[in-house]
């Protein structure tokens, strides 16, 4: 590749300017929210002259949307599949639920400990108020190994819930996870970090919350509900 005869310096590569791209719009995404900023917004703020950059890079906004969420996820995915490995080759007696929720949320919680992370967060808080297609169905070509892998496991512990329960729950574990490291992201970024505590009391509280909505039996209510509603 040549330099810049004027600057002496190489021209960004497709990657570095696609990287470029990607990490200015989860920003802007983040901090404005999804639907109030445009591509065109996002070119000029990456100081892309090409308006057409992110088009040619992602295909639309929901493409970016994709790669953005996706391609980070796809080190989660690998992360809680690790841990997983070896929660499963652990002693049985060692295989209890909170193990096997420090195995799903500690890759999620480790998002905290950087911005790109954190705008991952804030990014996904505003897909699952929109939709649960990210939980039920989960990545669009299917590599998300490891979401089904932690259902399957959650699944043989709520073996006793009705299937409607089991799937809400499902669905109510992962927006709380994803809802309340995006809100304690946010407190703490505005100083008031000590309403929720230490990351490390934030996190143990996390985990009594959802050892709480996965293990707990339903209710009477509930299940009269179901009967009378006939779900």
């Amino acid at each position: 590749m040549s330099s810049d005869p004027h600057t002496g310096t190489k021209p960004a590569s497709k990657n570095s300017r696609r990287e470029a791209l990607k990490q200015k719009a989860a920003e802007l995404f983040a901090q404005k929210g999804i639907d109030a900023v445009s591509l065109n917004e996002i070119n000029k703020a990456a100081g892309q002259r090409n308006t057409s950059a992110l088009h040619y890079h992602f295909g639309s906004k929901e493409g970016l949307i994709e790669a953005i969420v996706y391609e980070r996820y796809e080190h989660i995915n690998q992360q809680i599949n690790k841990l997983l490995d070896e929660f499963e080759a652990s002693p049985k007696q060692a295989q209890t639920l909170r193990a096997l929720l420090k195995v799903s949320i500690k890759p999620f919680m480790d998002q905290l400990d950087d911005q790109q992370g954190i705008y991952y967060l804030l990014i996904v808080t505003q897909l699952f108020m929109k939709s649960s297609d990210m939980i039920t169905k989960g990545h669009p070509t299917g590599e998300d190994t490891a979401r089904l892998r932690i259902f399957h496991h959650y699944q043989t512990i709520m073996g006793e819930l009705p299937p409607l329960v089991q799937n809400s729950r499902l669905i109510l574990h992962a927006s709380m996870l994803v809802h309340s490291l995006a809100t304690y992201a946010q407190t703490t970024q505005a100083g008031g970090s000590y309403l929720l505590g230490s990351k490390t009391l934030f996190f143990n509280n996390l985990l009594d919350g959802l050892e709480g909505l996965m293990k707990n039996p339903a209710s009477e209510a509930t299940l009269e509900t179901i009967r009378t509603e006939k779900i």
